[in-house]
Formats: structure tokens, sequence, C-alpha cells
């Protein structure tokens, strides 16, 4: 995604990862005209709310057992001998397999850990305050509203 300036034609953004949010405000200066603008990687969590799939332990489950079936799947291939591939190169299939499954057994465990001890509800109940701060001060409402972000009236 590119994003120009609407004042000067500066380019703002140039790469926005797929399902990557920021929750921080998403008013933004231009660096050379100084006029505000709209980040799309950013929004107010206090007016769209926590996202429901955050605390779906049933997919970071299955995301632990999907990295329990690689890490095995690398571990069994490092006994192969025959992987039809150079003999150089056979090593590589079966750790790439092996580190990939590390990290996403890791990576769900510690996202169940989180979830199930509520210190992932307490960083989404911190970022909703420092939201509701940002939004109780009427004139950043404004800005908002007036860059057209949708607003709700009871902050304006």
């Amino acid at each position: 995604m590119k994003i120009l300036c609407k004042n000067c034609g500066k380019r703002l953004l140039s790469y926005n990862p797929s399902g990557f949010i920021r929750y921080k405000s998403p008013v933004k200066q231009c660096p050379k005209c100084y006029t505000r603008y709209l980040d799309p990687r950013c929004m107010e969590i206090a007016i769209h709310g926590i996202p429901k799939y955050t605390y779906s332990v049933g997919s970071y489950f299955f995301l632990t057992l999907f990295g329990a079936f690689m890490l095995y799947r690398g571990i069994i291939l490092y006994n192969s001998y025959e992987l039809g591939v150079p003999s150089e190169i056979q090593w590589l299939m079966p750790t790439v397999l092996t580190i990939g499954g590390i990290m996403l057994l890791v990576g769900g465990i510690v996202e169940i850990i989180l979830i199930k001890s509520g210190k992932k509800l307490q960083r989404f109940e911190r970022l909703t305050m420092e939201s509701e701060k940002r939004l109780a001060d009427k004139s950043y409402a404004f800005i908002l509203k007036d860059l057209g972000y949708n607003v709700p009236d009871k902050y304006l």
C-alpha cells in the first residue's frame, strides 16, 4: 500500500503487512509539510473494540498441534537418507521443519499461557485506557472526525 501526502505529494507509507494492526493513534503528520493524515495501519481500540480472535485458545492450540507435527516430521526426516534431493542439501528440509515446528510449538504455548494467565487481557485493557484518554480530548476526537475517521458521538 502506498500513501502519498495530499498536500505535498511526499510518499508517507509504502508497506503495510496484511493483518497487522497497531493499536495507537491513527493521526500522523507529513514530515515535509506537517499536514495531518490517517495511518490505515493504526486504530483506536476504544472505538473498534478488542478483536474477538485475540483470546481464542482453540486457534493457538491448533497452532501448537501443527508445530508439534512439524517438529515430529522434521525429526523423522533426519533419519531418512533418500529424500530425492542432492546429498549436499539432504539436511535442509528436516532442519527447516524442525526449526519451524519448534517456533510454532513454543509460540502457541506462550500465547495460551498469556491468555490463561490474563496478561494478554491486561495489555489490551491498558491499550483501551490509553485510547479512552486520547479520545477524552474533544479536539483530538474532532481531528479524527475531520480526517474521515468514524468517531461515535459520545466522544464528540
